[in-house]
């Protein structure tokens, strides 16, 4: 390598002694695309946010960058261009949102019902609108915040959102106990609400109750608990009226992405990161919508800003670990984990999410010591958490082929939650896959399939259990049905395969086996392809 001599060195710095030529605005735009097409969201907004100020009275240059700016969580560029927009008169529908949301957050309490008031002049948002008054009811002080809701009980879209809203008023203007109550009744609220009532609880030394609150198995619930646990406090709460849009907001967000409305849904999660930059929850749902429209650097970002101490951390970070693996980056994820194990401590989630990530970079033998690290910390009481830990070091401990191990850890898992489809039809199949206590086998998937009936996975499991116990004709609709819900599955579609083969109906068999093949993992694919070649055979047969 060359050494650069001081001359050198001093041209280098030139732009110290004479300015640089401004860049046009074409060049801007080509960087900007550039940026864009990278997934460089934030080198993108600012190239656009360049471009604004040069053009400010361009109506397509200020579209494009109010949607930059709101994909990218550029607030100040997504709000320079919807005021220009407005200007023109051409204010997309969602920006009087944007204004409300802004409104809200700073206080403004008459731009605020200004700008709620637009948003009846639409049709996409109007339903938010006497949610948000109530909010901005409470934020003023100027009334009953749950008499201003009221108008939202019955009013179509607003209603679905009625019930977790009032609750989140009820907390946030200290009634508690009524707050309770109502989530008490209401099993269908979500963990964040019941983290939030929690907290609450702890605040007013209550501990007892609000254990009580979060029982469940979800990871965010069990945080919590050891939170409560270990500080007798959850550092979270419903503290105003811009926490109180900013949960809505991501709710409404949550919803849409489950109707395929990514695009919509990512516009609406990051008001609500607008709104309150601590909602942990809009967050991890802005870096998941993220992630589904293929911008993964984005939402790694966006995860940065959950904080550690968080309830929903460790849900963060299992994202976080997914978008490695999703992108490929083994090496990344098991750095990722190699950190986290070494600071784990006794601290079993974290133990829980190495053996996931571990198990699906298939490194078996990890995962399952990662399980049983996870299993040994966590409170033999706490039965919501400890089944799920059995079930992973089952199947971890299968991959090594050590059945006996496996098979004891999959028995603990049923028979802490002898309700649970999923552990019934994972030891139910096991057993089957071996020809091992067949009858058992067939009970245990045929009581997951009564509780779980509309499940592609255990019907065939059943289906795949009547054919090897010797009933074909009982089989035969089952794996139909199954490949029909799950048509890439490549297990159904062996089965099916066999079955046909069976039945004597061999051109349908290789079809279902060549549909297998596509998907199939490395391991199953030379039988599938010696059956597709040469027919069933007992050495071919599906396990």
């Amino acid at each position: 390598m060359k050494r650069l001599t001081p001359f050198v060195l001093f041209a280098l710095a030139g732009p110290a002694l004479a300015s640089a030529p401004a860049m046009s605005d074409a060049q801007r735009y080509v960087r900007f695309r550039a940026a864009d097409a990278a997934g460089d969201l934030g080198g993108a907004s600012v190239e656009m946010q360049a471009l604004l100020a040069g053009e400010g009275g361009s109506v397509t240059l200020a579209q494009r960058a109010y949607r930059q700016g709101m994909v990218a969580g550029d607030h100040a560029l997504a709000l320079n261009a919807a005021h220009i927009l407005d200007k023109q008169g051409q204010l997309p529908p969602d920006g009087p949102l944007l204004f409300a949301v802004d409104a809200i957050r700073d206080k403004d309490w008459v731009a605020a019902r200004a700008s709620v008031d637009r948003l009846n002049s639409g049709k996409l948002f109007a339903f938010l609108a006497p949610l948000l008054r109530a909010w901005i009811t409470l934020g003023e002080g100027s009334g009953d915040p749950l008499l201003a809701l009221e108008d939202a009980r019955s009013s179509g879209l607003s209603a679905a959102y009625y019930s977790s809203t009032r609750a989140l008023i009820l907390l946030a203007s200290g009634q508690t106990d009524a707050a309770i109550a109502l989530i008490k009744s209401q099993p269908q609220f979500g963990a964040r609400i019941r983290i939030l009532a929690a907290a609450e609880l702890a605040r007013a030394k209550r501990q007892p109750e609000a254990i009580a609150l979060l029982a469940g198995n979800d990871g965010p619930s069990g945080e919590a608990r050891a939170m409560l646990a270990r500080d007798g406090r959850i550092d979270v709460r419903m503290n105003g009226a811009a926490a109180g849009v900013s949960e809505l907001l991501t709710q409404v967000a949550v919803d849409l992405s489950r109707q395929r409305l990514a695009p919509v849904a990512i516009l609406i999660a990051r008001m609500a990161t607008f709104a309150d930059p601590g909602n942990s929850t809009a967050w991890i749902a802005t870096a998941n919508l993220l992630a589904l429209t293929k911008r993964p650097a984005a939402a790694a970002l966006a995860l940065d800003h959950v904080a550690s101490g968080d309830p929903f951390a460790q849900s963060a970070e299992s994202l976080r670990l997914s978008l490695l693996l999703d992108g490929g980056d083994k090496d990344a994820a098991l750095a990722v984990v190699a950190r986290d194990v070494r600071s784990a401590g006794d601290d079993a989630a974290v133990w829980e999410r190495a053996g996931d990530t571990y198990l699906a970079l298939d490194h078996s033998d990890d995962a399952a010591k990662a399980y049983q690290k996870a299993v040994a910390l966590t409170d033999p009481a706490a039965k919501d958490s400890l089944w799920p830990r059995y079930l992973q070091l089952g199947t971890a401990l299968e991959n090594t082929d050590d059945w006996a191990g496996a098979k004891a850890a999959l028995e603990k898992a049923v028979a802490l939650a002898p309700d649970q489809p999923v552990a019934l039809n994972h030891l139910g199949y096991s057993l089957l896959s071996r020809r091992e206590d067949l009858p058992r086998a067939v009970q245990l998937i045929d009581q997951a399939s009564r509780l779980r009936p509309d499940d592609t996975a255990i019907t065939d499991s059943l289906g795949w259990a009547r054919f090897v116990n010797g009933d074909t004709a009982g089989a035969l609709p089952l794996l139909e049905h199954a490949a029909a819900a799950d048509p890439g599955e490549p297990t159904i579609n062996e089965h099916l395969g066999d079955i046909y083969w069976a039945t004597g109906r061999r051109i349908e068999a290789r079809y279902a086996w060549r549909a297998a093949l596509v998907g199939a993992d490395d391991k199953d694919k030379s039988r599938l392809d010696t059956k597709i070649a040469d027919g069933w055979t007992q050495a071919t047969a599906s396990p």
